[in-house]
């Protein structure tokens, strides 16, 4: 992606808001391409606003060696996860949620994402209430299509919508 302006998703009356670095998006999309048919995935690293309402995506990891993948299936792995969370989190960076690719269909959440999400919304070892779901559908780079989903915990979950800057 040539845009190098980040990306926001908000919605009416949603007290959130997730701003994705244009470093990270363009990441995401490449390693889409590089998985072909194939999903991948991995996490969202970044920081909240001080009155949590704005995750700022500042980062994001490719899928861990022990991830599994298919054309309609990904469980992102956990290998090397740890350390480098460890060592964001001295920089001041956090988990902030999950990212998956749906190669050649559509960015809603499956059954099972929304699954995934609630649980880590509720698994205190996350340390995350309200994780964020970016999901990358469409063939890139041609064509490119996001969703942005918060999971708080114990609530529905909250779907936003994408806007640029001027």
């Amino acid at each position: 992606m040539k845009n190098s302006v980040p990306l926001s998703f908000s919605s009416p009356g949603a007290p959130y808001t997730v701003t994705f670095e244009a470093a990270a998006l363009s990441k995401m999309v490449s390693d889409c391409v590089r998985a072909g048919t194939h999903e991948t995935g991995g996490i969202l690293i970044g920081k909240y606003s001080s009155d949590g309402s704005v995750a700022l995506i500042s980062e994001i990891t490719s899928h861990p060696k022990d991830s599994i993948s298919s054309s309609v299936t990904f469980q992102r792995g956990t290998i090397g996860l740890r350390e480098l969370l460890a060592a964001r989190w001295d920089e001041g960076f956090h988990y902030v949620g999950e990212w998956h690719y749906h190669p050649g269909g559509s960015p809603e959440p499956s059954g099972p994402d929304m699954h995934t999400m609630r649980s880590i919304a509720t698994n205190s070892k996350y340390s995350c209430r309200e994780p964020i779901l970016i999901i990358l559908g469409g063939r890139p780079p041609r064509e490119v299509k996001l969703s942005a989903t918060v999971f708080p915990a114990n609530r529905p979950s909250v779907r936003l919508n994408p806007f640029s800057y001027s």
